[in-house]
């Protein structure tokens, strides 16, 4: 059965609708951005949106509007077994100059009318969502019992790295964010990623097109959580790699940042060697009986690349490995965490993907059925700072 990646769009919908919850109340204060503070303002969402707009743009929005403007742009996917991981800093990292920037359609654009072109969402922070955050960890944590290890992991979006230097100041540092709320959490462990992203942003970390993460930058960070976890975890050089060329992202499609459109980004992903291997279940959310299914859905537009791995949100992912140590990873996550499974397939029996925006089931008993030993709460900065965002969490342990 061929799984639809784009089957339910308006289910997005859902995700902001009235989650009671008795952790915390909602501290979404809309007020200007303070340089490097934790003063409550504005939520936005993980599409870079304040929550009060509409939903966040769907990977199938980001087809259509590309599909109503004429300006779908195509191109093959090329495969090396040798990776290479680092990339020419004048098409992916070269810090802007002092005043080229422009603020665009609600975004930053940096490097206009060059080949470093790129735009970025604004980030904002308040620390009673940072407590919400780290008390609803602690409780998860707390009710699934001491013998799982719960995990969460808070992932920066680009602006952390490539803000231009003069807006720096006007914007919550995000590492200092992060490191707020993993002091706050007594029960949960903390995936510390931001330094070791900062130590790797000359490579090619985010596109410039386009909210999400490459899958280089989610390597990087799925070595921390491996070496957290004490799992196994293999090497860069040990998967396949796929480069599909004119990727343009929701920035360019949704946001109509049309700059965008002379410098497209190159779109990278890498395939497990144990790919062969694997077994992968399709589940809706409910978890009713597993569909047959893929890891990589490598026939998606270019225009879709984020896609290409795992393919849809509105689903439980079931991935059984070649790897014999009894470990289950459960991954409560939004879109960010898709990018993080094909690199743990070698350091987890069993994964399981749900997404907290997509998921009716208790959560907890959820974990406790499948046999979890580890759970991960991956949250782009987004979310992690979005009072609704963070409110599924909650929801889904009372579900």
């Amino acid at each position: 059965m061929k799984i639809k990646i784009f089957a339910a769009c308006a289910a997005a919908m859902l995700m902001l609708t009235g989650c009671g919850n008795t952790i915390g109340q909602n501290k979404d204060i809309v007020v200007d951005p303070k340089p490097k503070t934790t003063e409550a303002v504005p939520t936005i969402d993980e599409d870079g949106t304040e929550s009060e707009k509409p939903e966040e743009p769907t990977e199938s929005a980001v087809k259509d509007a590309k599909d109503d403007k004429d300006k779908k742009k195509t191109s093959k996917a090329t495969t090396t077994k040798t990776p290479e991981t680092t990339t020419k800093a004048t098409t992916t990292t070269a810090a802007p100059e002092e005043g080229t920037y422009e603020y665009f359609n609600g975004c930053i654009l940096a490097n206009s009318g060059t080949s470093n072109v790129r735009a970025m969402e604004e980030y904002y922070y308040n620390s009673e969502n940072g407590r919400y955050l780290a008390d609803c960890v602690d409780v998860y944590a707390d009710s699934v019992g001491s013998d799982v290890n719960t995990y969460l992991m808070m992932i920066p979006t680009s602006q952390e790295f490539y803000i231009p230097d003069d807006l720096r100041s006007s914007y919550p540092d995000q590492k200092e964010c992060a490191d707020e709320v993993y002091s706050m959490m007594t029960s949960g462990k903390s995936v510390p990623i931001n330094s070791t992203l900062e130590e790797h942003k000359g490579e090619y970390l985010y596109s410039r097109s386009d909210y999400h993460w490459q899958p280089l930058a989610a390597y990087y960070a799925s070595k921390v959580f491996a070496d957290k976890a004490g799992v196994d975890f293999a090497s860069l050089d040990s998967y396949e790699k796929v480069v599909r060329e004119g990727y343009l992202g929701a920035f360019y499609s949704v946001n109509g940042i049309y700059p965008l459109e002379d410098a497209p980004d190159t779109f990278t992903y890498y395939k497990p060697a144990n790919l062969d291997s694997l077994s992968v279940l399709f589940h809706d959310t409910y978890f009713g009986e597993g569909v047959p299914s893929s890891l990589f859905f490598e026939d998606n537009d270019i225009s879709a690349s984020y896609t290409v791995f795992v393919g849809t949100d509105d689903t439980i992912l079931e991935v059984d490995t070649d790897v014999d140590n009894d470990r289950v990873l459960v991954i409560f996550k939004d879109s960010y965490g898709n990018a993080l499974v094909p690199f743990l397939t070698s350091s987890f029996s069993k994964i399981y993907l749900c997404d907290n925006r997509f998921f009716n089931i208790n959560s907890v008993k959820f974990a406790k059925d499948v046999g979890a030993t580890d759970v991960l709460f991956a949250l782009g900065a987004a979310s992690s700072s979005s009072y609704d965002k963070i409110s599924l969490i909650e929801s889904n342990m009372n579900q």
